[in-house]
């Protein structure tokens, strides 16, 4: 069981030990009460399982989401997210109604039972670290990187200790009140590393440390972010160097290609046709990419949001979550190995490919209107009916894609993709276009809602 560092996240992890213990299960936890990240679990579940155990996971957080989302994500014997929640949202529903029948064991009798056992999780991840990243590559360079606060703090100090690294880590302390965080750009306070507001918490330190690059993470270190010297990276930028670089410069079969969810770019696709390597579109959600990444499908598993998976140096799995902290180190490997910031090898890209423009715009929606869209995400005959025969934005249609949003691809490299927030009264509007203004895509989008009801 993992956590992270927020204020109540100790209750919750002691609650939840106390009705696991009550049903006879025993809880593994980091040793010395700290956070634990996300991918630390999953490279925990992974080890052992791999070692005949039968070992699945909870991580007790709000993720990049804020505070009062707080919840408990359940990790599969696959090491990644669990698929079949359905089960799990009926029984805390039926225990919400009826508390008195939840089995429950006080953590001490617990402990003395022998059903809580502390455990060094995060020495073993540290170490296998160096098969995932080329850490001697960053012996001879300075960078600096920011937990932000949240449960990655501890970890690149151990990563230094490790491997004789020169990692600055900047406000390095657990901030269980986020009394440094900065507001996101609707004054909640999220920890989303690829945020120019979240990011303000470290603004102008970058050049005051006079390295190319400070890397951040968010409250359970599953997402990535950080700052070089074009500014803040955006994710759609860093998955694309990354694919490049790794297709590039690990002797990976050439089998193994992109994914990207819904919503990312579809430069990724362009990269991976040039490189000779397949490109696999899925819905938003990590557990979509759970499956191939076991297999070995992918080079790198991405989403717009700042998360990614990749497989060790040799190929195999690592991890079958987000790993902010790899990715923050895998970034670090690039510049170094380079000799470029992310943005230049970005704009590299965009040089040899065409440019291409990308915004994602969360609009404050009524109740009704989220309601609207998730229904159309279950009616694709509904959506190919109101959008049939129509030219949006003077472009024909060329695909749909209905499940989690309605994305609309159109011709000449457009496409726009609606989804409902999960937890706020948000839609989430994404956009693309190939070239240099995003003005056909605003249109599309405009017009795409008003066909679809949702004005």
């Amino acid at each position: 069981m993992g956590k992270d560092v927020r204020f109540a996240s100790d209750l919750a992890q002691e609650t939840a030990v106390e009705v696991l213990a009550g049903n006879g299960m025993k809880v593994l936890l980091q040793h010395g009460g700290r956070s634990t990240p996300t991918p630390v679990i999953s490279h925990a579940i992974l080890s052992r399982v791999g070692r005949g155990e039968k070992v699945e996971g909870v991580i007790i957080t709000a993720s990049h989401n804020p505070p009062e989302d707080a919840g408990y994500k359940s990790n599969g014997l696959d090491g990644g997210p669990n698929t079949n929640t359905k089960p799990i949202d009926e029984k805390g529903n039926y225990y919400l109604a009826y508390p008195e029948e939840v089995k429950r064991l006080p953590y001490q009798v617990a402990m003395e039972k022998g059903l809580v056992e502390e455990v060094d999780l995060m020495t073993p991840y540290v170490r296998d670290l160096g098969s995932v990243v080329q850490m001697e590559l960053l012996k001879n360079k300075r960078f600096a990187v920011t937990p932000l606060g949240g449960s990655a703090n501890g970890y690149y100090e151990a990563i230094n200790e490790m491997y004789q690294t020169q990692i600055e880590v900047v406000l390095p302390e657990a901030d269980p009140a986020s009394s440094h965080r900065t507001y996101d750009w609707d004054g909640k306070l999220r920890g989303d590393p690829s945020s120019r507001y979240v990011m303000m918490a470290v603004q102008g330190i970058r050049d005051r440390l006079q390295v190319p690059f400070i890397g951040a993470n968010d409250n359970d270190a599953d997402r990535f972010g950080g700052e070089d010297s074009t500014g803040i990276l955006n994710p759609n930028h860093v998955l694309c160097v990354l694919f490049d670089y790794l297709a590039t410069h690990r002797n990976f079969p050439l089998t193994m290609g992109v994914g990207r969810t819904i919503g990312t770019t579809h430069l990724l696709d362009r990269i991976a046709a040039h490189h000779g390597r397949p490109a696999y579109e899925v819905n938003v959600g990590f557990k979509h990419y759970v499956a191939g990444l076991k297999t070995g499908q992918y080079v790198i598993a991405g989403e717009e949001s700042a998360g990614v998976s990749f497989p060790r140096r040799d190929g195999s799995l690592w991890v079958t979550e987000k790993d902010g902290i790899a990715a923050v180190l895998l970034i670090m490997e690039i510049i170094a190995a380079t000799g470029k910031d992310i943005g230049t090898l970005y704009r590299e890209l965009e040089e040899k490919y065409g440019p291409y423009q990308y915004e994602r715009e969360d609009q404050p929606a009524r109740p009704e209107q989220k309601t609207r869209l998730k229904r159309l995400t279950t009616d694709p005959n509904l959506v190919k009916a109101l959008l049939s025969g129509k030219k949006i934005a003077g472009r024909a249609v060329e695909r749909l894609v209905i499940g989690d949003g309605v994305k609309v691809v159109l011709s000449g490299g457009v496409w726009v993709l609606k989804r409902a927030s999960g937890t706020e009264n948000i839609i989430k509007d994404y956009r693309e276009e190939q070239g240099d203004t995003l003005d056909t895509a605003r249109k599309a989008s405009e017009e795409i809602g008003a066909h679809l009801g949702l004005i």
